[in-house]
């Protein structure tokens, strides 16, 4: 009886203890289970809201670009709100989203703000935009969410950039060479000519499908939009660089894209009443001084040694022949008087040898040609001079040869430059017609603490 009693209380407590091992077990499976879902709230709290902070950021990114462009259709527009240190060309300006010392509130007790500097918000020079967005999680102690974002921007004209292509820019040669500099920097239009030492820039922007910068020296930005990094297509003596760029390199990784886009809109020759003259065969002077005048001509084709055409007043021509331009000889071209601009429509081939167009006035958008052919359109520049002046010709094949130097802007299906050939691209173009707003050409999100620390000074207000 007493063996019997003993095997009971044993049993009894064999299962007891079984019960405490599975209450246990059951215990931390249940803590485990809470912990896990703790964390799997927690870490989806955070990619909620870290959604919400990218969208925060690019609200600032936002408001910002609002009042760029509020600006320029807008002179009386004082960018209410703002904090700036004065004006000019490099300028900026700061502001806190919603109130300095405020936030937003959002669900779950978050709350957040952002932070938009704006550099050169006065628009000269294209501006750019960096935003800092901050959210702070309610409930547990845990470290805030920031989104960092960069957007440089360019001008919406047709003419925002220096040398653009759909297809392809081949420099051949090994001194070609690609900067900037601004003819108009007080917007006044007063011309301030191209000079090495003193106005040189380095926004010689380069966009195109294929881009064959070979032994070229590209000081400014080279973007591709077919997958390939410009940089794969540098020779031995070549480089993409700009002032900010670190010594000892050939190309700045942050000069070069892969996410090129552009417009290549096709574009009409004005219509017109005015009879055409036929052809421009021998020296003249076409147009009145301070008078807009349209000239309807077939051609023109001057050979020999010293044939100039010359216009005068705001002239646009317009050419109908298959060669539209042919200047050959000695000295021989066309002249645009100081004071005096030329647009040119022609669907028509362009090939200007000898001395070719030579711009007295010296801006670039005192000359300007279309092509407006909707098949292949070959344009040709050569000789030892300068040509001024700005080409738009989405199906043109547009050719700069020799020791010559071109400053304004090429537009184009294909561009190829030969020899020694000088590009410099006139900024003051990017406004070319007035009042163009601005548009986002490059965005990018800072993640590291380099790219942030470039910008935690002006962006800890």
């Amino acid at each position: 009886m007493n063996l019997s009693r003993r095997s009971f209380h044993s049993q009894r407590g064999s299962v007891l203890i079984v019960a405490l091992l599975l209450s246990a077990i059951i215990a931390i499976s249940l803590a485990s289970y809470i912990r896990l879902g703790a964390s799997s709230q927690t870490i989806s709290n955070r990619a909620l809201y870290n959604n919400g902070a990218m969208n925060l950021a690019e609200n600032g990114m936002e408001e910002a670009m609002y009042s760029i462009n509020k600006a320029i259709n807008d002179p009386t527009y004082t960018w209410s709100g703002w904090n700036n240190n004065g004006t000019g060309s490099s300028s900026d300006a700061w502001r806190r989203f919603p109130t300095a010392s405020t936030s937003y509130t959002f669900s779950q007790n978050a709350t957040g703000y952002v932070r938009a500097y704006v550099y050169n918000y006065e628009g000269t020079l294209a501006p750019k935009i960096v935003t800092r967005a901050t959210v702070t999680l309610g409930g547990a102690a845990s470290a805030p969410i920031e989104k960092w974002i960069e957007v440089t921007l360019s001008r919406t004209s047709k003419f925002a950039n220096g040398l653009v292509a759909k297809n392809s820019i081949l420099f051949k040669g090994n001194n070609a060479t690609v900067d900037s500099w601004n003819s108009d920097p007080s917007n006044s239009g007063a011309f301030e000519p191209y000079n090495a030492a003193t106005n040189r820039h380095d926004n010689g922007s380069v966009g195109i499908d294929s881009v064959m910068v070979k032994n070229a020296d590209v000081w400014g930005y080279v973007s591709t939009n077919n997958g390939q990094s410009p940089a794969d297509n540098v020779g031995n003596n070549g480089s993409i660089l700009g002032a900010d760029s670190p010594s000892g390199m050939t190309v700045d990784p942050s000069r070069v894209s892969t996410q090129f886009a552009a417009n290549f809109d096709p574009v009409v020759a004005p219509t017109t009443s005015v009879s055409s003259i036929g052809w421009i065969n021998a020296p003249g002077t076409y147009g009145v001084s301070g008078t807009a005048t349209t000239i309807v001509a077939t051609g023109i084709d001057v050979s020999g040694n010293s044939q100039i055409v010359t216009f005068r007043g705001d002239v646009t021509l317009l050419l109908s022949a298959a060669q539209a331009i042919k200047i050959t000889g000695n000295g021989s071209g066309i002249t645009v008087a100081p004071g005096s601009s030329l647009k040119i429509y022609t669907a028509g081939d362009i090939d200007l040898t000898g001395q070719g167009i030579v711009n007295l006035s010296g801006s670039p958008k005192s000359i300007q040609i279309y092509g407006t052919s909707t098949t292949a359109q070959d344009i040709k520049i050569a000789g030892g001079g300068t040509y001024s002046g700005v080409i738009y010709a989405p199906n043109g094949n547009v050719t700069i040869n020799g020791d010559g130097a071109m400053a304004g802007s090429v537009v184009a299906n294909n561009i190829t430059l030969t020899g020694n050939a000088e590009f410099h691209y006139d900024e003051s173009l990017g406004n070319l017609g007035g009042g163009n707003p601005f548009r986002v050409t490059k965005w990018k999100e800072l993640t590291s603490a380099a790219a942030r620390a470039a910008y935690s000074a002006d962006l800890s207000f």
